[in-house]
């Protein structure tokens, strides 16, 4: 059963995090952002860890409007 991930390039995902490129550099350097391969000199970032990286980075409330 083949197995399809979809990689990004550095550009798709800032414009995809609304964020510059060179924010997503200085997030790696920070180890702070989403994970991503390196192959030779080319940077690939996995829609998976994208996705995981903002799930895991989400926050929920911890009171509703009701509660006092």
């Amino acid at each position: 059963m083949p197995h399809s991930t979809t990689y990004l390039k550095p550009a798709d995902v800032a414009e995809l995090l609304g964020v510059s490129q060179r924010t997503l550099s200085r997030w790696h350097a920070l180890r702070v952002g989403p994970g991503r391969a390196k192959v030779g000199r080319k940077v690939l970032y996995r829609r998976d860890a994208i996705e995981g990286w903002l799930a895991k980075n989400e926050t929920h409330p911890t009171r509703s409007f009701g509660e006092a």
